[in-house]
Formats: C-alpha cells, structure tokens, sequence
C-alpha cells in the first residue's frame, strides 16, 4: 500500500517527511516517480492533473492538501471515492487572527495613524467602544465559525449569516436571501468566508456591496473569485464603502497593473491569511486515513453536489 503525494510541486519533501513521521507504515510516493498504480491507496494532492487519478484502481480515498476545493469540483473525471477536505484547526484560527487584525485596524483608525505619522500630526480620532462596532461573517462554515468566535470573545458585537440557519452561542445569526439586506445594513464590517463554488461565484457584487452602511469596510479571507471586482472598485472609488482588505484574488499572483494595488483603500496581503503547515496539516490527515483503515467516519467530506 503507498501514498501517492502532490502538493502542485510545492515542498513535497517536506510533506513526505512529516505524512511519512504520521504514517510510517505507508511508502509515499511523491508524482512523476516511478510507482505501481495498483499499490495506490491515498492520494494526497492540491490541484493535482485532471484524470489521472482514474489510473489507481485501488485507490481508497483522496485527501487534500490545502484548504477549499474548487479544484476537486473542477475536475468532472474524480473517481467514486471519497474526497476529503482539509479541516486544520491551525489553518482556521489564523484565518480568524488575520480577520481580526483588520477589523482592530478598521475600528481604531489604525492606517488613519500611519497616515499622520508621516506627517507628525498628534491628533487622535473619535471611535464608538468596541462592544458596539458591528462585525458581520458571510459564511458560517468551519473558517467562519472560527472568525465569528474569535472576534466575538474580543468583545464586538458579531453576527453571522449564512445560506441555511446556524446556531452559534453569543452570535446573532441569520440565514436566507431575504434576511440578507438586513445583516448587511447593520454591519461597519463585513467578513466574506464564502467557499467558491458554483452558487458563489461573484456573490459579493454591487448589490451586496451597496445594501451595507455608507462608511462601511469589507475583508475577504474568502477565495478571490467570490468579490466581483470591479463592483468592490466602484463602490470604493464612490466612497460608499471606506476600505477593503483583500487577502485572495480571482488570479494570483494579482497581477501587476491591477487597480487594487494602487487604490488608496484598498490593503493587499498575498494570500497569507490561512497557510497551511504540513506538519500539522499531516497529523489531521493522518487521523482522517486511521478512521478509514476502522471503517468510520470522516470529516469534512467534498459534497460533489455543492460543489464544496
């Protein structure tokens, strides 16, 4: 039995060591070595080559290597075996660090400061306490849950909402098309920790953008592809909203001459929110292959219906 390992070329050594130090038993092969597809067992990949995964006839299960799974719903050849996501704890909560990071910064005028430091200005501006500045997630999934509790226990008064009812202690949650405009009107931030999917796709648009408060800030920790671009551009360059802190692009590395880098309020990070560590990554991997080998469940499994 052998791991067949891929993460799209990118420190593979260091991931066949640390599955390797998890599951000593298994060989892994990483892509492009000379292998038996019929000792395939698990493949563990991100954004690994369409179709070739039908050439293990063997293969149990196929893990990813990284958080989301628009590349698993992009390839329509999957063979019938579970697909399951990478549910790193580690992953969600410095999501939910950079999240916050933003939303202080947001709340006490921090770039505001920087500003006047250039400067020497010594003036210090008027904020609302921190129990009443309103923080808003869209998506209530794991990142979501995770952003929502953290920023919660930091005392800001935090909703959430998501698609289909959630129950979250401490949080006002909503869920629904129409409850929508509501959740967004109330928010001076609004937090997008939507999967891409299919339904998902450009859902943060001008309507969405518009129905927020004149004045309000928005951060996607999301992937890129769920901001439509140039209608986050124009209510910024309206001054309906006050600034963006974008972390993930519809392509990447974000192009050069895109307006995002220049904009005066919009703040790009390269898509650094939520690395994933193989080490720890691996030991959650790991867990996941035990409970197969027991025959009992595992979690988080790709819906290929939602596409997510």
């Amino acid at each position: 039995m052998t791991i067949l390992l891929n993460n799209h070329g990118y420190d593979n050594e260091t991931w066949r060591r640390e599955i390797s130090r998890q599951l000593p038993e298994l060989p892994v092969k990483v892509f492009g070595e000379p292998i038996d597809p019929k000792e395939v067992v698990y493949a563990m990949v991100w954004n690994h080559p369409a179709g070739d995964l039908n050439r293990y006839p063997n293969l149990k299960a196929i893990f990813s290597l990284g958080a989301g799974a628009e590349h698993f719903a992009a390839d329509t050849s999957l063979p019938d075996v579970p697909v399951i996501l990478l549910a790193d704890p580690a992953v969600a909560r410095d999501m939910a660090a950079h999240a916050l990071y933003w939303v202080l910064t947001f709340h006490r005028r921090y770039a505001d400061y920087r500003s006047q430091q250039k400067d020497r200005i010594w003036h210090r501006k008027q904020i609302v306490p921190t129990r009443e500045f309103r923080v808003g997630v869209i998506g209530l999934g794991r990142i979501g849950t995770e952003v929502v509790s953290r920023i919660r226990d930091f005392g800001y008064a935090v909703s959430g909402w998501d698609r289909t009812m959630r129950q979250i202690e401490g949080i006002a949650c909503y869920s629904g098309a129409d409850s929508l405009p509501e959740f967004l009107n109330r928010n001076d931030v609004v937090i997008n920790a939507l999967p891409l999917s299919p339904k998902t796709r450009h859902f943060m648009d001008g309507k969405i953008f518009s129905a927020m408060p004149p004045g309000a800030f928005f951060i996607n920790i999301s992937r890129g592809a769920v901001v439509h671009d140039e209608s986050l551009l124009d209510v910024l360059d309206r001054g309906h909203l006050a600034g963006a802190a974008l972390d993930a692009f519809a392509q990447e590395p974000l192009p050069a001459d895109h307006r995002f880098w220049s904009h005066p309020h919009v703040f790009v990070t390269p898509h650094m929110s939520g690395a994933t560590f193989a080490a720890s990554a691996a030991a959650v991997i790991a867990n996941n292959v035990r409970r197969l080998e027991r025959g009992l469940d595992v979690f988080p499994v790709f819906d290929r219906a939602a596409g997510y």
